[in-house]
């Protein structure tokens, strides 16, 4: 489908144009620090509606890229920008901005640093919002490691992190990552002769030395940004030490970035020889999945619990990719649609509730009984979180389990088990913030969240339950 507006191009540039008004505006008056927030906060909106938009205008049905935008780069060697999207992206750029809009709730009144806050995490949006219209994959190589730099500069500034030897880490892993992937890019632009398109990647086939690097490069280039072992200690301890309910959910997006480079990048056809290694991934994503979910149910650090429980998912997610089923992808498409923004929700609330506890000097103990509203909002998130049926987490997660447990039994007992165990970890931390009978007389004094932030909650409750009912409820005609 021809694209004469440009849309796709438009919701890259709303979110920069509105890091570029946060840049030059002043921030020496409580005034100007709110009209900062404001104007970021109305970015990321404005760009939800054009979203929408954008599903209005594709055939949601229909496989492969749409809205197709071309622009040339270089003539000489022959580079183009390509731009496009499927329903698989567009509901990872839709989930992605409503996490955003949840974050900033979490932030209003923070006022530290708020400019710098809202710019870099406005250069992010943009940045990953462009890696998800990629189309050809200079243009996604681009907006991979585009968003390298806000995302670094946020760990530093907010993210509270003591040791520098983490970030070093942070860096060194991804930036061993791009040249990975550079290299993979440049070799992959000589085999092809020319650009190649990202919906015609999963067709090429595997036989010779050269592709085997290739495609080796780029699966490590990924997989630095999930949380699989070895990677995974660098995310799990930058993570822990987030207390920005913001920067934690830009954090918790790139793993999914890792994930949608496999969905793209993924041979539809394996060799034989290129077979065993994924098995080996495999083998490794599930001892990694038990491991976290087990250490995450003993630990009594909050943040860690929900770090467990991302990490889990997003294994799953990863195991789900290489089964190289297409019904399979698509369930995962729906299933993070959700999954994104229960994540920010939930650590929005919890962010509240540790600062409610602060600042009273008590226990969270028994605190969701002082705050009723809250404390039916976060019990739905982590109902729907476990796999209830509130939101599309529970059918699609089923579907995904079933193609699992089809392909290995084992595999799949192994990842039901690890899903079991990080279930209960929420719920146990549910029963600890609900305990009345550890409830200390100072906490009574915790505040609820006033009308707007509980209905704007009950709305992201509504969104989960329509995802559920019906996943693309908010498209006429679908």
């Amino acid at each position: 489908m021809l694209n004469t507006f440009s849309i796709l191009s438009l919701i890259i540039a709303i979110p920069f144009m509105g890091m570029l008004f946060a840049l030059t505006a002043r921030e020496d008056e409580n005034a100007s620090t709110r009209n900062i927030y404001n104007v970021s906060l109305f970015a990321v909106i404005a760009n939800i509606v054009m979203i929408w938009r954008i599903f209005m205008l594709i055939d949601v049905y229909k496989p492969g890229f749409q809205l197709i935008e071309t622009f040339n780069w270089m003539d000489a060697p022959d580079i183009n920008i390509t731009f496009g999207v499927d329903v698989f992206s567009l509901l990872m750029i839709l989930a992605i901005h409503i996490a955003f809009v949840i974050g900033f709730l979490g932030v209003r009144n923070n006022l530290v640093r708020q400019k710098s806050l809202m710019v870099l995490s406005l250069l992010f949006l943009s940045m990953v919002t462009g890696f998800f219209v990629a189309a050809d994959i200079f243009s996604f190589y681009i907006f991979f490691e585009g968003m390298l730099l806000p995302l670094f500069m946020l760990m530093g500034m907010f993210g509270e992190i003591r040791r520098q030897g983490l970030i070093h880490r942070f860096l060194l892993y991804n930036m061993l990552g791009a040249v990975l992937f550079f290299v993979a890019t440049v070799f992959l632009f000589n085999y092809q002769g020319g650009a190649v398109k990202l919906d015609s990647l999963r067709q090429i086939e595997l036989n010779s030395t050269v592709e085997y690097f290739i495609w080796g490069a780029i699966f490590v280039s990924l997989l630095s940004r999930i949380p699989v072992w070895p990677f995974h200690y660098w995310i799990s301890s930058i993570n822990s030490h987030i207390k920005n309910p913001l920067i934690f959910i830009i954090s918790s997006i790139i793993p999914l970035t890792g994930i949608y480079g496999f969905v793209r990048f993924l041979p539809k056809h394996l060799p034989d020889d290129l077979a065993v290694y994924v098995m080996i991934l495999q083998i490794v994503c599930v001892v990694t999945m038990l491991f976290i979910a087990l250490i995450g149910f003993i630990n009594k650090d909050r943040q860690y619990k929900m770090f467990a429980y991302i990490t889990i998912y997003y294994i799953m997610y990863l195991l789900g990719v290489l089964t190289r089923v297409d019904v399979v992808l698509l369930n995962i498409a729906f299933s993070f649609f959700s999954y994104l923004i229960i994540v920010s929700a939930l650590e929005v609330i919890a962010s509240y509730l540790y600062k409610q506890q602060e600042s009273l000097g008590v226990s969270d103990d028994g605190i969701l009984c002082a705050v009723p509203g809250i404390s039916f909002v976060y019990s739905f998130l982590v109902l729907a979180g476990i796999g209830m049926p509130l939101s599309s987490l529970f059918l699609n997660n089923f579907l995904i389990l079933s193609n699992l447990l089809a392909e290995n039994i084992k595999m799949g007992m192994i990842v039901v088990c690890s899903l079991v165990l990080v279930s209960a970890t929420l719920l146990q931390e549910l029963f600890r913030l609900k305990d009345r009978s550890r409830l200390c007389p100072a906490a009574t004094a915790a505040l609820d969240l006033d009308k707007a932030g509980l209905a704007f909650m009950a709305f992201v409750c509504f969104v989960l339950i329509m995802s559920f009912v019906k996943p693309l409820w908010f498209v006429l005609g679908a």
